[in-house]
């Protein structure tokens, strides 16, 4: 019973860490990126017009990605600066986006490109990197371009003025302390995109089929057979630009089951020693039964049975009382955590059905395994030499 209730709450905390985190940064990437060869879409106008009609499809938006320096008055650091559409993006990308000051309204306000050069482009940054930067909202910061082509002539370095319009949170340090957000129409500017973008985010309305849908947005530009061969574009999935981190949380989770899976196989081990007790005990009852007609197999179905329920009643406390305190760990913070080291303030928890079952499959296999032994011990007993010493 321990065992299994100290497996399915640690399967339940190692659940929701993961999902906490994938939310964390799903919150900043889209589910499906769709980009270019050459690293930049022209006609990204069709491209989404043609996603957002996919019925899978939440939202789409266009985006650029560049690398720049930022400098403020005390300090300078670089930073990877996207270029976002002010009117998509609370659908597309900011759902794990936690603003600690200012408000996305601003850089819907402030877009606009160079129509409006009196006013400097608002330009959002993460916690950590405005920390770096010493800014806060309303603070101006220079964004700094060593090199940059444009559709039509190779640009010198170009400076420009930005004002914080906001300061964000992911609770991913990567994010915070790196990634930098201006209106679309002033990343194009700014950088010599003209016209184009870098590519499209796409959020779907089930995160769980972003394979799929990636088959069926490679099919519209490629070819009949949705391979990549043949069209200047391709797709790119969350989990593939999270690949190793994602990769190595799934490991440790494996190794954590396997691990407290031996406290399992201890309380199976415990019942082969009550079995064996319960045999030796039971030596004579066992020789009248089989003197009076009880066959081999009937004897070793007696104690497999008994070491069945006593397994079945443990596994069940243990899925009980393990859900009981996934529960209450899930509702009250009772675990807290450094957020610096592990982006989490607090330790989540996700019950999902599937491990449960898996856990106490896992359970019933082990004690039915481990009262074999005991029974088939049973079954060898020889009644004629039990009972000549009765």
């Amino acid at each position: 019973m321990i065992g299994v209730m100290a497996l399915v709450v640690a399967l339940s905390m190692a659940s929701g860490f993961q999902s906490a985190l994938r939310d964390k940064i799903i919150g900043v990437n889209a589910h499906l990126l769709l980009l270019s060869i050459d690293g930049r879409i022209a006609e990204w106008r069709q491209c989404l017009q043609k996603v957002s009609a996919l019925p899978e499809v939440a939202a789409a938006m266009p985006f650029t990605y560049h690398q720049a320096l930022l400098s403020s008055q005390h300090e300078s650091e670089g930073a990877i600066v996207r270029g976002v559409d002010p009117e998509a993006l609370l659908d597309v990308t900011s759902l794990g986006l936690e603003l600690r000051c200012g408000s996305w309204h601003s850089l819907k306000e402030g877009a606009g490109g160079r129509s409006r050069p009196e006013v400097p482009p608002p330009v959002f940054l993460g916690k950590a990197l405005a920390e770096t930067l010493e800014v806060q909202c309303g603070d101006t910061v220079r964004v700094v371009v060593p090199s940059r082509v444009s559709d039509t002539r190779d640009m010198p370095a170009a400076l420009e003025t930005c004002r914080v319009g906001g300061i964000f949170e992911v609770g991913m340090y990567e994010y915070d302390a790196s990634l930098a957000l201006l209106p679309l129409r002033d990343a194009q500017e700014f950088f010599g995109m003209g016209d184009a973008v870098s590519g499209i985010e796409i959020r779907l309305k089930d995160p769980s089929r972003t394979d799929d849908v990636a088959e069926e947005v490679e099919a519209l530009f490629g070819s009949p057979y949705g391979t990549r061969s043949g069209s200047p574009y391709w797709t790119k999935s969350w989990k593939e630009i999270n690949q190793n981190f994602f990769s190595a949380l799934q490991l440790q989770k494996a190794v954590m089951f396997l691990v407290l899976t031996l406290i399992v196989l201890v309380g199976a081990f415990n019942i082969v020693s009550t079995l064996i007790l319960t045999v030796m005990d039971k030596t004579k009852e066992i020789a009248i039964l089989k003197s009076m007609g009880a066959t081999r197999g009937a004897v070793i179905r007696i104690f497999t049975l008994q070491g069945a329920i006593l397994g079945g009643m443990g596994s069940a406390l243990g899925l009980a009382g393990g859900y009981l305190l996934a529960t209450v760990a899930g509702a009250y913070p009772l675990i807290r955590l450094d957020p610096d080291i592990y982006y989490l303030s607090r330790l989540p928890v996700e019950i999902r059905p599937a491990e449960f079952i898996l856990v106490g499959t896992c359970a019933m296999i082990l004690c039915i395994a481990a009262s074999l032994y005991p029974a088939f011990r049973a079954g060898r007993l020889d009644p004629a030499e039990v009972l000549r010493y009765v």
